[in-house]
């Protein structure tokens, strides 16, 4: 509420003006696809997906359960522009999600978000409060449905205008909690409960019209709720990358660079290595598109003998327009997830040493776009986990369907 406040005062009252036909200097400032209410411009949405079949709904190696599943919601997103001064941006979304049999696993889940923005002769100067309540598998290695709760306060600000060089910066303060009804996870699960505060410095200059090189650096300190277990930590990274132009031939970005993950309470387990991510799309003639991601990035662990473990992914897929209102696509993706550590035999689990988890998924999309304010969409999943410790090997498949339609 104190975030959403503030970002009020950023907008203080003045007569909302018609904007101009160029693309707002942030998409956040945009009013398409919205309609007028009185002093703001609303987009609401209703959106049912993953209504479909799952054939190991619990993620379970032994004792696979299959069941049918839907997702039922909808939200509302408002902008309230304060002339050439900013705006307000505003997004609240409502979903339950449903099981025919298994139904001690409906739930509910929700997304808020409240973004001021704030324009100055050559500055763009914002403050955001978004929230997150979702019962859903959080990290990799943990194949229960928790309750995630993520509360994210973010002050940021970038140089305007069209010269060559540029800064953007931000400064976030995280809350991020886990919470399970099982007692035999819920110790466990808990030691994830933690603080975040990251501090982004980002210089950029515009070597071509169309890219643009950047160089980051990102300093971020994590404190846990059980400060017994010594696992709070420091991270230090420099990520140099660039930026291609949406209108390029191949567009998206790319950054990778060293980081230094310090670990205060617990002897060897710091980290020094490469860290980064990517997506990048290219055309291929008039009617294709082929995407490609990369990331690899330090994630915390539930295991005592391990603080964290290494993740490395990528995927590619190809999407294919049969017409201007339908396309197809498919993709591919790996993932290995490396535990540094040996792990110690525990409970009904006698495996010992060091555990890696391979994961990969297939997936195949055909998308129907009605009109501008609905899209219809069907796929098919499938993901395989092969763990060198065998009681972690999983397999599951999905197929669903969705639409997402726009009043």
């Amino acid at each position: 509420m104190a975030a959403l406040a503030a970002a009020a005062v950023l907008c203080v009252a003045t007569p909302a003006r018609a904007q101009t036909a160029a693309a707002p200097v942030d998409a956040d400032l945009s009013t398409e696809q919205m309609g007028r209410a009185g002093p703001f411009h609303v987009r609401p949405f209703a959106l049912l997906k993953d209504v479909g079949y799952d054939d190991n709904i619990r993620f379970d190696g032994q004792t696979r359960q299959g069941d049918s599943t839907a997702t039922a919601g909808g939200g509302l997103e408002a902008l309230l522009l304060a002339g050439d001064r900013g705006g307000l941006r505003l997004m609240q979304e409502l979903d339950y999600v449903a099981f025919q049999r298994n139904t001690d696993l409906d739930h509910w889940n929700g997304h808020a978000r409240a973004r001021g923005i704030l324009l100055l002769r050559r500055f763009l100067v914002s403050l955001e409060d978004q929230f997150d309540s979702v019962r859903e598998r959080p990290i990799a290695e943990i194949d229960e449905r928790l309750r995630r709760k993520n509360d994210a306060v973010t002050a940021g600000l970038r140089t305007l205008g069209r010269g060559r060089l540029g800064l953007e910066t931000y400064l976030r303060g995280e809350r991020i909690d886990y919470a399970s009804d099982n007692p035999v996870i819920a110790d466990s699960v808990r030691l994830l409960n933690r603080d975040e505060a990251t501090l982004s410095v980002l210089g950029r200059v515009r070597v071509l019209p169309k890219t643009t090189f950047f160089l980051e650096g990102v300093v971020s300190s994590i404190t846990f709720e059980d400060r017994a277990q010594g696992r709070d930590t420091s991270k230090r990274a420099i990520l140099p990358g660039f930026r291609l132009d949406p209108s390029a031939s191949i567009q998206g970005d790319l950054k990778a660079g060293p980081m230094v993950f310090e670990a205060r309470d617990r002897s060897g387990s710091d980290y020094h290595g490469l860290v980064g991510e990517s997506h990048l799309s290219t055309r291929l003639g008039r009617a294709a598109r082929l995407k490609g991601t990369f990331d690899r990035d330090v994630a915390f662990s539930t295991l005592q003998s391990n603080l964290y473990f290494i993740s490395t992914s990528w995927s590619a897929a190809y999407e294919q327009y049969f017409s201007r209102r339908v396309s197809g696509e498919v993709g591919y993706g790996r993932t290995l997830n490396h535990y540094p550590i040996e792990v110690a035999p525990s409970g009904a689990d006698p495996f010992q040493g060091i555990r890696d988890d391979r994961l990969t998924d297939y997936r195949a999309t055909v998308r129907y776009r009605a009109n501008t304010q609905m899209t219809i969409e069907a796929s098919a999943y499938r993901l395989s986990r092969d763990s060198t410790d065998d009681f972690y090997d999983r397999v599951r498949n999905f197929y669903t369907f969705g639409t997402t339609y726009t009043f």
